[in-house]
C-alpha cells in the first residue's frame, strides 16, 4: 500500500473549498470507471481543477467537508475556552484521509470470503487560522492559493510517476474500486482504526 500525505495551512474561511478541490481531483485521477468530467471546470483561488460528473460522489464529498469544518469550529470553541490549547492546535486542525481498496477472494478449505485491501490512501493534514485583519486575510488567500497549487501539482506527479501498485482491473462494470473517505471523529477508536467502507457499485 502506498501513503501519501499532504499537509496544509488555511484561513478557516477556504478550508471547504480548498480541501473540495484536492479531494475531487484525487478521485478524477484514481476513479477508473467511465467517469465524466464537469464541464466547465469548478474553480477556486483563481485555480481550475478537475472533478468528476457524479452526484453521488460530491454529496459524499461534502457530507464528510461539512463534519470536517464543524469539527475545526468545535476545536476553536475550545481554544477559547481554553487558550493553552491554541498554541498546540495552531488555531485548530483536522485530518481527512481518502482510502482505494481491492476486493479479493480469500479461501478457505470448504469456503470463500471476499476481503478488501487497501492499496493507496491519501491522508490530508489541515491546520485552520483566522486572521486578525484584511492584510493578513489576503496573505492567506495567496498563501492558499500557492499551496494548493503545489498540492494539485503533486497529485498529477504522484498519479503519473506510481502505476505499477494499481491492481488488476477485473470488472467493466462500474468503479472497480471501492473507496472510503474517513475522519478520525468518526470513529470511537484511534485514527489507525479500521475505516468504514463505502463501496461504489
Amino acid at each position: 500500500m502506498l501513503n501519501v500525505t499532504v499537509d496544509i495551512v488555511l484561513d478557516r474561511l477556504l478550508i471547504r473549498d480548498v480541501l473540495k478541490a484536492i479531494i475531487s481531483s484525487i478521485f478524477f485521477h484514481r476513479l477508473f470507471g467511465s467517469i465524466r468530467p464537469i464541464s466547465p471546470p469548478q474553480e477556486v483561488l483563481d485555480l481550475t481543477y478537475p472533478s468528476v460528473d457524479d452526484p453521488e460522489l460530491e454529496f459524499f464529498i461534502n457530507d464528510k467537508l461539512t463534519k470536517l469544518t464543524a469539527a475545526l469550529d468545535t476545536a476553536s470553541q475550545a481554544a477559547l475556552v481554553t487558550p493553552h490549547l491554541a498554541i498546540s492546535h495552531r488555531g485548530g486542525g483536522a485530518q481527512i484521509a481518502i482510502a482505494f481498496y481491492e476486493k479479493k477472494t480469500r479461501k478457505a478449505w470448504f469456503s470463500k470470503s471476499e476481503e478488501e485491501v487497501c492499496w493507496e490512501q491519501w491522508t490530508i493534514t489541515v491546520s485552520s487560522i483566522t486572521p486578525r485583519n484584511e492584510n493578513e486575510r489576503a496573505l492567506l488567500s495567496r498563501s492558499a492559493e500557492q499551496q494548493l497549487q503545489n498540492i494539485l501539482f503533486k497529485i498529477i506527479d504522484f498519479v503519473g510517476e506510481n502505476k505499477t501498485h494499481i491492481p488488476s482491473i477485473t470488472s467493466s462494470e462500474g468503479n472497480p474500486f471501492p473507496y472510503s473517505i474517513a475522519l478520525p471523529s468518526e470513529a470511537e477508536e484511534s485514527w489507525g482504526s479500521v475505516f468504514k467502507k463505502i463501496l461504489v457499485e
